[in-house]
């Protein structure tokens, strides 16, 4: 049985197997029998994430989209043949290969039809409420018998850790979206009030009082009932599961989009109640989808990475990036679907977000964007060719090959003396709940966010409440969120007493551009590594660019750096303080600093 750990190397978090350790760089994909395992092993990925879940039902509740065939628990007794065929041919290929089954925590039908008072009505028919005490204690039934069958399977050995997902699209969100509002959730929700404010007469709520534009107390405390209750429930699981391997192996979970998510009701605010779990080792989610995943601005995290670091984290980033081979579901798995969900363009004829770049030169741009990010952040990616055969193209292939040779050979650089952020954006959770819902200061933060993108000023993330410890690493701090909570006033006295410059978002001036960014910034002695509206990665020794525009990039470093440029356009390695090469409109390049 492998024995597997986070464990920290020069602060950049790595996963130990058995002793050793390996960059978390990892390939999935939900249509197995289109996925490109082999592509990935020949180029020396030994880490595969593999999708298994407790039934068939919808992970998508709105379109009805599910990509398992068959679930574990749908029938009468358990079906595990799916997984164990998969498991078997990645293994039987790779026999060094490191497994981590992605189990779908969410009830089969049968469980639904007899429960029906721990479920939530959704666009596609009754689900499991994520409150459900039913939820917790048959779910972990469920998957004890579930991860025994794994750990008696022939594969045991290869096994490396688990993720765990569910709720709407695997990702722990309510299943309507609506906070799993019911009358369940309501009497669970009038005992959380008493326990917590000492408050017993709480009105009954209707799905009307949640919108209007006007600010509700009551609505306000349901929405951080959301997120804590729903945290709750992740942690119960990783607990569970975490008991039942004694602890050998690393467990992950989707959870936590506290810097993309602005509805609090769809239960994703509560990473601060979960973030220190002994239970969870990393947490995840995809790379942003602002701007429907354009090219030409950042993919920002959408949660507080810096935070998850610090709190001895891996932030596992799932980069679904779309290349010129992207094509629709329906093309994989031909009459599985309904031909109107999911496609390439919406009803006007404008790309959707399930679209990949037209050319080979911009899928691998994309690719290398998403990867420059993360590897600047010192986070760990897993490819997720979500319908198979993006990525299957020699071209393609070689560029993810070096991506990973790369974050390899970086395990023994100290980020502490190369240039780094010297911005922090603060994520407050609870100033969410001050916003009335459907009102313009929902969107306040992820303006704000996505405009720090394109200032050409790297920046990192951090919640609030870890202001005392991070401070301290940055010459500016930004405050995107209009209505800041009582821990995001302390930490913006705390700048005050600490003298540390910043800017704060307020009803009246409720978010900032890319312009009122950089100008702030720079006038406060932050380094600018560029004015023009590129998006810049900096950190852990190496430097991104992605550009807006064709033309002459001039990029000033903070001092004199060795500079070798490793992925992307041609230029000449020298010893610089600044950097000049053209470049295409969205074209991206990778530097390492020496």
């Amino acid at each position: 049985m492998l024995r597997t750990k986070l464990e920290f190397n020069n602060g950049r978090p790595y996963i130990s197997v058995n002793g050793r350790l390996y960059a978390p760089l990892a390939y999935t994909t939900y249509f197995e029998e289109c996925g490109e395992f082999s592509d990935f092993i020949r180029k020396g990925y030994r880490m595969f994430f593999v999708n298994v879940s407790f039934t068939s039902l919808p992970i998508n509740n709105v379109s009805g989209f599910s990509p398992f065939l068959t679930g574990v628990f749908d029938g009468d007794e358990p079906d595990y043949s799916e997984l164990d065929e998969i498991v078997s041919r990645i293994i039987s290929e790779c026999p060094d290969a490191f497994i981590f089954p992605r189990i779908n925590i969410a009830m089969p039908q049968k469980w639904i039809d007899e429960n029906p008072d721990e479920t939530v009505e959704t666009q596609s028919g009754r689900r499991e409420s994520l409150y459900s005490d039913a939820f917790r204690s048959d779910g972990a039934k469920l998957l004890h018998t579930l991860v025994s069958h794994i750990r008696s399977a022939g594969y045991a050995h290869r096994i490396a850790g688990y993720q765990l997902c569910g709720g709407t699209t695997q990702e722990w969100m309510h299943h309507d979206l609506f906070g799993s509002f019911s009358e369940m959730g309501q009497e669970k929700f009038r005992l959380w009030m008493q326990e917590k404010y000492g408050m017993t007469d709480i009105p009954s709520l209707l799905p009307s009082d949640f919108s209007g534009g006007e600010f509700n107390e009551i609505v306000s405390r349901y929405g951080e009932f959301c997120g804590e209750a729903t945290a709750e429930t992740v942690e119960y699981f990783a607990k569970a599961l975490k008991k039942q391997i004694d602890g050998e192996q690393i467990v992950g979970v989707f959870y936590g989009y506290n810097a993309f998510v602005n509805d609090y009701l769809w239960g994703l605010h509560g990473l601060r109640f979960i973030v220190n779990s002994p239970y969870i080792d990393f947490f995840s989610s995809p790379c942003g989808y602002d701007n429907n995943r354009s090219l030409g601005v950042d993919w920002c995290d959408m949660l507080t990475s810096g935070s998850v670091k610090h709190h001895g984290k891996l932030y596992f980033v799932e980069c679904d990036i779309r290349t010129r081979l992207t094509r629709r579901m329906q093309s994989s798995r031909p009459g599985r679907y309904p031909d109107d969900i999911l496609r390439l363009v919406d009803k006007d004829g404008n790309k959707t977000v399930w679209s990949g770049p037209e050319t080979q030169e911009l899928s691998l741009s994309a690719m290398r964007k998403a990867f420059a990010h993360q590897l600047t952040k010192g986070s760990g990616i897993w490819w997720f060719d979500m319908w198979g055969g993006w990525y299957h193209d020699e071209e393609l292939m070689t560029e993810l090959e070096k991506m990973k040779d790369i974050a390899e050979s970086s395990k023994g650089k100290n980020p502490e003396i190369y240039p780094s952020a010297q911005t922090v954006v603060f994520i407050d959770e609870k100033a969410y709940l001050n916003n009335p819902r459907d009102s313009h200061l929902c969107h306040c933060v992820n303006i704000t966010r996505a405009a720090m993108g394109n200032t050409g000023i790297p920046f990192d993330l951090y919640m609030v409440e870890d202001a005392e410890e991070a401070l301290h690493k940055y010459k500016a701090a930004i405050f995107p969120a209009p209505l800041p909570s009582e821990s995001g006033k302390a930490a913006i006295d705390l700048c005050r007493k600490m003298n540390v410059p910043f800017i704060q978002a307020d009803t009246e001036k409720s978010h900032f551009s890319t312009d009122e960014l950089r100008d702030f910034l720079v006038s406060h002695g932050v380094h600018c590594y560029d004015s023009c509206g590129n998006v810049v990665y900096c950190g852990e020794g190496f430097l991104g660019i992605h550009t807006v525009n064709d033309g002459e990039i001039n990029i000033p470093l903070p001092e004199k750096y060795k500079v070798i440029q490793i992925l992307g356009t041609g230029f000449a390695e020298c010893e610089t303080e600044l950097i000049s090469l053209y470049m295409k409109k969205h074209d991206t390049v990778l530097f390492e600093l020496i």
